[in-house]
């Protein structure tokens, strides 16, 4: 009885979450910003603040797979096998959740305890992103595996426009006769430039709809974007270094178990690896849009190492801090902001997946 309820109460919030999706953005933003509210109010706030960013993230994961099966998405998503879903979902939800295990560990079982749900989490990932790149061919992986829905690409309220939009694509392919018997055509070419462009008959009546498009580029563009979104292909080089990218993590961890916490050993032979990973990887510009983002994303997070000990607490340490507190005290409106990044970040430095978490 109490499972037929529950099962009940999950199906109309399903329907409540596909038919008003803005209304649940709104409120995932609310219970976002409340996990920065609840920070530094009182004792283990922290750890509080965490969970409520945590289930943040946790529940908009799951609204967006509910969207994406309600919804009409503007695009279309490669298919992958349920195996592969799984392994997704699993590193997914272990992105989300390491930070607040890492916490909670430290605070039941100590130090002990908190080494080994990190090396835990981090080889459970390491295994998970192997198969997938092995396995399933899933090519460079992004961090998360399955990214926030972008739901302005959201459709389903938007039946009606895109049935005038079709009507206006159609007569734009076959051009159109005006009431005196002439053809007009759907492009013309100057002459002098020899430039393709679209005649003025032909522009669509509304202002959202004109571009700089021919008539069928903007069907040739978006059948490209989807078929854009499939994993690239990775030769024998690419794909070791995506190996290496994968197992960092673990020859980090294990770096620090040999050499200490102290050893300048570790924070070389990782960044080494993350170098050297990205050299093999090379040139992004025959990788999928998705791949050319977490490859971007992986440039910028070499600038971590500035904050990576111990090259944060002999050299970078001194020079963030007086730049922070230079722009709180000199730039209005930025103490605002500063303050608070100037107390986070002793917190930050001791917890293990807001650094080194790939």
């Amino acid at each position: 009885m109490a499972s037929q309820y529950v099962k009940n109460l999950f199906a109309e919030y399903k329907r409540a979450v596909a038919k008003n999706p803005q209304l649940v953005t709104q409120l995932e933003s609310v219970f976002r910003v409340s996990s920065y509210l609840v920070a530094g109010r009182f004792h283990d706030s922290q750890v509080l603040s965490e969970l409520f960013y945590t289930a943040s993230n946790l529940i908009v994961m799951l609204n967006d797979a509910i969207l994406r099966k309600k919804a009409v998405i503007d695009g279309a998503i490669p298919k992958t096998t349920a195996s592969q879903k799984q392994l997704m979902r699993i590193i997914t939800v272990l992105e989300y959740v390491e930070v607040f295990i890492e916490m909670t560990a430290l605070r039941l079982w100590g130090q002990t305890g908190r080494w080994i749900a990190i090396t835990a989490i981090q080889i459970a990932k390491a295994v998970a992103r192997y198969l997938l790149l092995v396995y399933f061919k899933a090519g460079i992986q992004p961090v998360p595996p399955i990214c926030p829905l972008n739901r302005r690409l959201l459709t389903d309220d938007k039946g009606d426009e895109q049935q005038q939009s079709q009507q206006q694509e159609d007569v734009e392919e076959s051009g159109t006769d005006m009431p005196n018997g002439i053809h007009v055509p759907i492009t013309v070419t100057l002459k002098r430039s020899g430039k393709v462009m679209r005649t003025l008959a032909m522009a669509p009546p509304q202002l959202s709809h004109r571009d700089w498009h021919l008539p069928g580029m903007r069907t040739e563009g978006k059948k490209a974007a989807r078929e854009n979104l499939f994993p690239s292909p990775l030769n024998s080089q690419r794909l070791w270094g995506e190996t290496l990218h994968i197992a960092r993590p673990i020859v980090h961890l294990s770096s620090l178990y040999l050499f200490g916490l102290s050893s300048w050993k570790p924070w070389l032979l990782s960044g080494g690896l993350d170098v050297t990973s990205l050299c093999l990887l090379g040139d992004p510009k025959d990788l999928n849009l998705n791949e050319q983002g977490e490859m971007r994303r992986r440039c910028m997070m070499l600038l971590l190492y500035l904050l990576r000990s111990p090259f944060y607490d002999r050299y970078s340490q001194g020079k963030i801090v007086m730049l922070l507190k230079m722009m709180a005290d000199n730039v209005p409106g930025m103490s605002l902001l500063m303050r608070p990044l100037l107390d986070y970040i002793p917190e930050w430095q001791k917890v293990y997946f807001y650094i080194w978490s790939t």
